[in-house]
């Protein structure tokens, strides 16, 4: 090819490439206004700039997402419509229909302008604060908070409120106001005048050394009935201000607080971790229940939307909030449960006897139903131990092994030794203090807690049996619902593991709620599934990372037996909300003979046993098992005291952690509650 054909090749080429662009710019960009306006409309509604008609199309993008951003999870932009085109002073103007909506599908409309202009033969849209909404200022945006209706209540059985929003008295301190003895002097008749508080006078002397200027530094909110008691004494003193509120409360301080949980206003850290599902003004529940169930008892989550932007005025530059739009409050919905408050009561004052920290859970065997929940802890506010806590349950697991070596042919008259130790597989397991029993029945071994005459049975059983019997009496069903745990009793068929379970050790763990479950599964005579929420309410709970369970501050900030397990494992602590280990699904069904046999042995274990201390108790027979769990790696090993057992139609486990034999700590708990209920 000659030079002179190269040269027309290349402009041939040039202007085949020049027309196609020029019809692809035909093809993208719109020669009518109506084109231009709509396709603006549809990117707005997706909220993605994509088409070619925007000027400075990420500029844009950037001032729309600025704009929306704190609409967030919590209003949703569900249309943008063109509505009609005008001209105005020579500017032509797309006049949008926005539709928003909440999370409950109410609609916020509107009408806006979004400024059009012809360059040669084609339409561009500029956009700009005023034309996302004609009150939006340059530099503007939306602004979001919350406007919650009522929250609703918790409730317990025959529909008494457990916990509803109470008022409280916010107590602060300015510190320049203050005299050089008020705060020692506010703290005493503080901790004087309301149980329990114990407010450190240092630590808050160090927060008021660390405020800046005259900031209000918080000392503690009461309870309105607790303010009452010192108001008189503190009133007057200089720099000490006083702010009536309102916070969700127990019926009373303490009551099953760490089951029902705490709520409050959201702070910038819940706000930032929700990734816009919580905004300011939202009361979110913290813990427990009011954690669980929150979008229940908080309702849809009703919103205000403003316009947020600068103002001058003489002092320079401000921001300014206008109301846009506010949709309809509405109330949470109430929560029902099987809590009983008279029960409830006494399980909350006799756990509050105990030295240590301590959970009593009490089921009503004919039915079920958790009847209380209590949990203390003489150092400050208890975490939910006695539905979420995991432990080695000791001894009181003999009651499912037990069952597990009358169903493999034991009878409660056959004769099994207790001597002082046994080995297996190299392992020495004793009794504790070195008791000695000889050959007695296997009935007075139970009712002593003899962990030799059972670890020297375990060859009778095999693990699948064991973790069966734990299942018939309902120690592995379930989880509530709640994120609640149960027990772990894995089939384990290593000699010394599968020994050390047959006293509570191994790998076994329990809850008290799971123990409790177990007394009453033996009560019934038949597999009993523990209930604690009414209704259709499990539909909306939210279980999540768990371990949140933790008793929370109501006003305050609101405010016998020797025997022990063989092996050491694991205390306490708030495990994951998995079940970790579970057998057979298809266990057969407990048979209420055998369990009839276990309810008469744990009945043996009152009259003649290790919880002899509880034959004085008024009322129906008890029946019972004592336990101590050994966990930790010390020499000796450290002890956890445990308490399972009935009378009537009620079905108690008490845990004492730390706390020794279970005769010695968790059996006079039991003996309180009793005395209380009768």
């Amino acid at each position: 090819m000659s030079k002179k054909s190269q040269v027309w090749l290349a402009i041939a080429l040039v202007v085949v490439l020049l027309a196609g662009a020029g019809a692809f710019a035909i093809f993208r960009l719109p020669m009518l206004k109506s084109t231009a306006a709509e396709a603006a409309a549809d990117d707005l509604a997706e909220e993605q700039l994509s088409s070619d008609i925007w000027h400075e199309k990420d500029l844009a993008q950037g001032l729309l997402d600025r704009v929306t951003k704190s609409l967030g999870k919590r209003v949703d932009l569900r249309s943008v419509r063109v509505a009609d085109i005008t001209e105005s002073d020579g500017q032509t103007v797309a006049e949008l229909d926005w539709t928003w909506a909440n999370l409950d599908g109410e609609s916020w409309r509107y009408t806006s302008q979004l400024p059009l202009e012809k360059n040669g033969l084609f339409w561009w849209a500029n956009l700009t604060e005023r034309a996302i909404h004609p009150k939006l200022g340059k530099g503007g945006s939306f602004a979001l908070r919350a406007n919650p209706g009522k929250r609703g209540n918790i409730l317990g059985a025959d529909g008494e409120v457990l916990m509803e929003e109470g008022k409280v008295v916010d107590i602060g301190v300015h510190p320049n106001r203050l005299e050089p003895d008020t705060l020692d002097t506010l703290v005493d008749e503080l901790n004087t005048g309301v149980d329990s508080l114990n407010l450190d006078a240092g630590a808050l002397e160090d927060d008021v050394d660390a405020a800046e200027g005259n900031q209000l530094v918080p000392v503690v909110t009461l309870r309105e009935d607790d303010y009452r008691h010192v108001r008189d004494a503190i009133h007057d003193f200089p720099g000490v201000l006083f702010t009536e509120d309102t916070q969700t409360l127990t019926r009373s301080r303490g009551f099953a607080q760490a089951t029902l949980g705490s709520a409050g206003q959201a702070s910038a850290d819940d706000i930032e971790k929700s990734e816009g599902r919580v905004i300011a003004g939202d009361v979110v529940g913290r813990t427990g229940l009011q954690k669980t169930f929150n979008s229940r008892l908080s309702g849809p989550g009703s919103v205000e939307v403003f316009a947020k932007g600068d103002a001058a005025d003489d002092k320079g530059g401000k921001t300014t909030l206008t109301s846009l739009h506010a949709f309809a409050q509405k109330d949470g919905e109430d929560l029902e449960t099987t809590l009983d408050v008279t029960i409830q009561d006494a399980a909350d004052k006799a756990a509050a006897t105990a030295k240590k920290p301590t959970a009593v859970v009490v089921i009503r065997p004919s039915d079920g139903h958790v009847l209380a929940a209590a949990n203390h802890d003489p150092e400050g506010a208890a975490w939910d131990r006695a539905l979420r806590g995991q432990y080695a349950p000791g001894s009181v697991f003999k009651i499912a092994s037990g069952l597990a070596l009358l169903e493999s042919g034991v009878k409660p008259e056959d004769t099994i030794d207790c001597p002082k130790t046994v080995t297996v597989g190299g392992k020495k397991f004793k009794n504790a203090e070195d008791e000695v029993l000889g050959d007695v029945s296997f009935a007075d071994d139970f009712a002593h807690s003899c962990n030799t005459a059972f670890v020297s049975s375990a060859d009778r059983v095999t693990g699948d049996d064991l973790t069966a019997a734990a299942e018939q009496l309902g120690m592995t069903d379930g989880t509530l619902g709640i994120g609640a745990k149960t027990a772990s009793v894995p089939a384990d068929e290593d000699e010394v593991t599968h020994a050390a379970q047959m006293i509570g050790q191994g790998k076994v763990q329990a809850s008290p709620l799971s123990v409790a479950t177990m007394a009453a599964s033996v009560k019934a005579g038949e597999t009993v599934t523990p209930q604690l929420i009414l209704g259709d309410a499990l539909d909306d709970a939210e279980i999540g990372e768990a371990g949140d369970a933790g008793g929370g501050k109501d006003a305050r900030g609101a405010d016998g037996g020797k025997d022990t397990g063989g092996s050491k494992d694991a205390g306490g602590k708030n495990a994951d909300d998995k079940n970790a280990g579970s057998g057979s699904s298809d266990a057969p069904a407990l048979d209420e003979d055998a369990a009839k046999q276990i309810s008469d042995m744990m009945r043996d274990v009152v009259t003649d046993g290790t919880a002899t201390a509880l034959k004085d108790v008024p009322g129906d027979p008890v029946h019972g098992k004592t336990g101590t769990a050994e966990y930790g790696d010390e020499s000796p090993p450290r002890t956890h005291s445990w308490f399972a057992g009935f009378q009537g139609d009620l079905a108690v486990a008490v845990l004492v952690e730390d706390g020794g034999f279970g005769a010695e700590a968790a059996v006079p708990v039991a003996h309180e509650f009793f005395d209380r209920i009768n």
